[in-house]
């Protein structure tokens, strides 16, 4: 690793952006690497200005499926819910989809982050294949659902998990913040206004109760 340089370093991201799985090869192996090595200038910013970390982000971030393949199926790592999880905290939704269709199935790593970023199609999916995932969900997973835009999406993940039977104790103090014009938990801009009234409606009637 201490005989990496930037010019090699750059060898080897044209290998991942090439998808040149041969020369990348070569090059892990005579500089000691492997996919889970930090980037040479790491953090790196990478597809949605996510912070690329390692080689396996960069192949995560830019979609390089057939950089994942040869990682799979040559190298020999093993895709569990630490890397389909990473996939969606990266923000790319087609390689995540890309993993499930190679059949691996997410866990409650994966389930966190598609509550955290409000991504109600994939918590829905995850959920049907796995319903007692919900009550792994904890109080920090809603505070990130609301820590962002309240928008379409936040209402729609709301449902989801309400459909599944979440606790809805997880909601309380979330929706007295809500209710709360002076001192909010987080603020609630005038644009969002309209959604954070259904949300409170929708939680009111769901049987949550701020303490």
């Amino acid at each position: 690793m201490s005989d990496l340089t930037e010019e090699v370093y750059d060898c080897i991201l044209d290998a991942l952006d090439n998808e040149n799985t041969e020369l990348l090869q070569e090059l892990f192996m005579q500089y000691n690497l492997t996919p889970d090595s930090e980037l040479y200038d790491a953090p790196r910013e990478g597809l949605n200005n996510q912070l690329m970390l390692t080689y396996m982000d960069y192949v995560l971030s830019f979609n390089l499926t057939e950089v994942l393949d040869f990682l799979i199926d040559d190298i020999g790592i093993t895709v569990d819910d630490t890397i389909i999880s990473r996939s969606l905290e990266l923000q790319n939704l087609e390689t995540y989809k890309y993993i499930i269709e190679l059949g691996y199935i997410p866990q409650i790593e994966t389930l966190r982050i598609a509550v955290r970023n409000t991504y109600s199609e994939i918590t829905e999916s995850i959920l049907e294949t796995d319903n007692e995932l919900i009550h792994e969900l904890e109080d920090e997973d809603i505070e990130y659902l609301f820590s962002f835009d309240i928008d379409e999406e936040t209402v729609e993940t709301i449902h989801v998990l309400f459909n599944y039977h979440i606790n809805p104790e997880l909601f309380n103090r979330f929706l007295k913040a809500l209710k709360d014009p002076e001192d909010r938990y987080f603020p609630v801009s005038e644009e969002e206004q309209d959604h954070a009234i259904e949300i409170i409606e929708f939680l009111e009637s769901n049987g949550v109760c701020f303490e």
